[in-house]
């Protein structure tokens, strides 16, 4: 099984990064001022019905003066590989407002690397 690069991106606004990754599968975190990691996400497009309209700006407005960051990745188009590396990193870094992937090891495991943007509490690797 291949390395994924995970090369990070910073944003202090979610309708940057949507804008940013318009019609790119990727991996997102949500990490509070300091870097801690908060939820992790995967998307094939950000601006799927997911995050179009009113939900994009509610997310915008809960993080107006936060301090909060987002952080994205290019992820694989493979849906099923995105989806079992976004089970991997919530099993690894067990972020508080994940629900799903936290008690047990992922069926498949992913390897990745941080690069780029990395958020300040993750190492360069993992």
């Amino acid at each position: 099984m291949p390395v994924i690069d995970l090369r990070w991106h910073r944003f202090t606004s979610f309708l940057r990064l949507r804008e940013e990754f318009r019609g790119r599968p990727c991996i997102y975190l949500q990490t509070d001022p300091r870097g801690q990691v908060l939820r992790v996400g995967e998307t094939k497009d950000l601006w799927d019905s997911k995050y179009r309209g009113g939900t994009a700006y509610a997310l915008e407005a809960a993080l107006h003066g936060s301090g909060n960051l987002f952080f994205a990745a290019l992820a694989p188009i493979d849906e099923a590989t995105r989806k079992a590396l976004e089970a991997t990193l919530i099993y690894d870094l067990q972020p508080q407002f994940n629900n799903e992937h936290k008690k047990y090891p992922p069926i498949r495991r992913m390897e990745y690397i941080h690069d780029g943007e990395v958020p300040s509490t993750l190492r360069l690797s993992v």
